[in-house]
């Protein structure tokens, strides 16, 4: 769905998945305050506000310093709440409870403030501490609630004194403002941002309050709370991939806890969509194969293995889930057995014959090698449609500015394919998906296209973003499809063979150069590597 209240003006608009209310005063907005910066990602009217605001508040702070002067044989006053006061560093101390359990690289904080000091204060509560055999209360120092960067930078700088604001705020009131700072930075890490949230709504705040605070959507806060169900080591080690919250909200494609918990090991890789599929498809076909047993088991029983029993009946897991009771279930004892790769066989036991032991044994042998070659064939068939989801998937998604660069490379693969005869004709459904025009009418009685379908109409649709057009156009033509592999049966074998396919390596070569990221199993069927390749031996 469509991103509503779009900033054109921002260059952050895209990835603060908010809505924009900020238009022509964007340094108001917290999310571009604390993260506008560098090259790209500022606005240079709101640069300038930003730097008139900075050396008024550094003025104001040099005031306040000659100010706060005093004579060296004066005691030091307790600072005052409110007012900025610089505070020795050695009294100032983290926060236990902040969100924030690691600030990050202060260094080129740090060498920043060597140069322009702290233009800052920090924010901080007195640290109240109780002697547990007196039971007394003092204070020893001050409590961070804003500002930890800044104080490990200016440690790390050499710094002595911090200018601050001491503020009395309760225990929740504290948590609720560093959650809430917190909350609005881009280097918070996902997990991070979903314990805090957590936090929050452990003091009572709702959804909805949370994302008032925060600026979040009520959506986002809701996913984020949701990746805490997942495993905390696995999550932590994703995140040094950089993955995105996109790529997490992938994972509630899958229903199993267990299976998005496998999925960390993968996300923020190039095998990560393969996999999602993967285990996407076999969440499906653990719930085709219970209702697959639940309707056999009426009439036949389970069994583990196929030996000593003879098939009647055959089928796939992936097929239509039915299968006539037989006119002498009653009197027949039946079983089935479902094998690995989805083959299933209703069956009887095995009835003495004619043929020696020899040859009972080896028809046995060749019937189960066939039964496994048309399961590894079916197993093939997936994970090549599988991959071809992939492709066109990208090929959907792909950004202008990534085909531009490699616009020379698109118009070569299709001059190729064009001079060699090997492309298809488009069909209309083809041509609608690929230029966004249609759906076409029904033809009318002289048997004229759809009135509607005019050149402008088309101008219109591709818009801004022709490459795109072209590319899916070209795609299309190109005729990559469910059943475009790498395999072929043969007759007189029982393995499947790896067959070369210049064209789809042709296709491959095209969209890796446009930032496509091969899956591992793709390219184990490209090179003939693949276990299903090797399944059963001749």
């Amino acid at each position: 769905m469509a991103k509503k209240n779009l900033n054109d003006r921002c260059p952050l608009q895209d990835e603060c998945e908010r809505k924009c209310e900020y238009k022509f005063r964007e340094l108001e907005c917290d999310y571009y305050a604390n993260n506008g910066v560098g090259e790209d990602r500022t606005i240079p009217d709101q640069e300038e506000r930003r730097d008139e605001a900075e050396r008024k508040a550094y003025e104001e702070q040099y005031e306040a310093d000659l100010a706060g002067v005093e004579d060296d044989d004066e005691p030091t006053a307790q600072p005052a709440k409110g007012v900025i006061t610089y505070i020795s560093v050695k009294e100032l101390h983290p926060h236990p409870d902040n969100p924030r359990k690691d600030v990050g690289d202060v260094t080129e904080l740090a060498e920043s403030i060597k140069v322009n000091g702290v233009l800052q204060n920090l924010t901080v509560v007195p640290n109240m501490v109780t002697g547990e055999i007196s039971g007394d209360t003092w204070q020893r120092g001050y409590k961070v609630i804003i500002g930890h960067r800044r104080l490990a930078a200016a440690k790390l700088a050499g710094l002595e004194t911090l200018p601050c604001v001491v503020v009395n705020m309760s225990e929740r009131e504290q948590l609720s403002t560093m959650l809430t700072e917190n909350m609005q930075r881009s280097d918070l890490t996902v997990y991070e941002q979903a314990q805090g949230f957590q936090m929050m709504l452990d003091m009572g705040d709702t959804v909805e309050d949370i994302a008032e605070k925060s600026g979040f959507s009520a959506t986002t806060v809701r996913r984020r709370v949701k990746l805490l169900e997942l495993d905390k080591d696995k999550f932590k080690k994703s995140e040094e991939r950089g993955v995105t919250l996109f790529e997490y909200m992938e994972l509630d494609k899958l229903k199993s806890p267990e299976r998005k918990n496998e999925m960390l090991d993968y996300i923020g890789t190039e095998n990560f969509k393969y996999k999602l599929k993967q285990a996407i498809d076999a969440e499906a076909t653990a719930e085709r194969k219970a209702k697959w047993v639940e309707l056999l088991s009426a009439f036949a029983t389970q069994v583990e293995s196929r030996t000593g029993y003879r098939t009647v009946k055959s089928d796939y897991v992936s097929s239509k889930i039915e299968m006539e009771r037989p006119d002498d279930a009653d009197t027949v004892e039946y079983f089935f057995c479902i094998e690995k790769w989805g083959y299933i066989a209703l069956m009887v036991k095995d009835e003495p014959t004619a043929a020696t032991p020899e040859e009972e044994a080896k028809r046995r042998e060749e019937q189960m090698k066939q039964e496994r070659k048309d399961a590894a064939a079916k197993a093939l068939s997936e994970a090549t449609a599988r991959a071809y989801e992939l492709r066109a998937d990208f090929v959907a998604t792909v950004s202008a500015a990534a085909i531009k660069k490699r616009l020379a490379d698109v118009v070569a693969l299709w001059a190729y394919a064009e001079y060699r005869d090997d492309t298809n004709w488009l069909t209309e459904e083809e041509i609608m998906q690929a230029t966004g025009v249609g759906p076409f009418a029904e033809d009318d009685e002289d048997g004229e296209d759809d009135a509607a379908f005019t050149l402008q109409a088309v101008t219109d649709a591709i818009g801004k973003t022709p490459e795109k057009a072209l590319l899916r156009m070209i795609y299309a033509r190109l005729g990559d499809g469910k059943s475009e592999g790498y395999f072929r049966s043969y007759w007189n074998s029982y393995t499947m063979k790896h067959e070369e396919n210049e064209k789809l390596d042709r296709i491959y070569a095209l969209l890796v150069k446009l930032g496509y990221e091969m899956s591992d199993d793709e390219k184990a069927l490209q090179d003939g590597t693949h276990e299903l390749f090797n399944e059963e031996a001749e």
